[in-house]
């Protein structure tokens, strides 16, 4: 049986090799440490040093996280993977008003559609429109179905997804 002291230590050198590989919110590191079965005291105990040496900072890391991710994502997306990461949800509402703008979402959406535009138009001339399934389907409909599809994967609303779908008529 291990002494309090080796303890400590082990539950300490687990939380800074599982921060050495990747930022870690303070409640996924506190998961994976009780998964490794640390007692509540070490993990606690570990938890304040590494939280005092500034390792874990929840709001750092819903910045760098909001802003690689907004990019490709919608807000609704972003926010529920941040959630999902153990973050405060006050505190994602904090960052996420602090680094994106409203009319961004429409913006970034339309320029999403853009590039599925064009490569689902390339697909449709490559195989699409010779395979018997999709041969009596027109190419536009066709072409706003899937990227409306691929759109609402990525979290963006139907009214934004429906606006960027009606600028892509001009795109033909």
């Amino acid at each position: 049986m291990k002494n309090k002291v080796n303890d400590l230590k082990s539950a300490l050198d687990s939380a800074l090799t599982y921060l050495s590989r990747r930022a870690l919110t303070y409640y996924e590191l506190e998961t994976r440490l009780e998964k490794k079965g640390y007692s509540e005291t070490e993990i606690a105990e570990a938890m304040v040093r590494v939280k005092g040496w500034g390792y874990v900072n929840d709001r750092a890391l819903a910045v760098s996280f909001a802003q690689t991710k907004l990019v490709s994502y919608s807000l609704k997306r972003v926010k529920q993977e941040l959630i999902k990461r153990g973050i405060a949800v006050e505190l994602i509402d904090e960052v996420l008003e602090e680094i994106y703008e409203p009319e961004q979402e429409l913006t970034q959406c339309i320029d999403l559609a853009k590039k599925m535009w064009s490569e689902e138009g390339r697909r449709w001339e490559s195989s699409y429109q010779y395979k018997k399934t999709y041969m009596h389907i027109p190419r536009e409909p066709f072409l706003k179905q899937k990227i409306g599809q691929k759109l609402m994967q990525k979290g963006y609303p139907q009214e934004i997804i429906r606006q960027a779908l009606y600028e892509s008529s001009r795109w033909n």
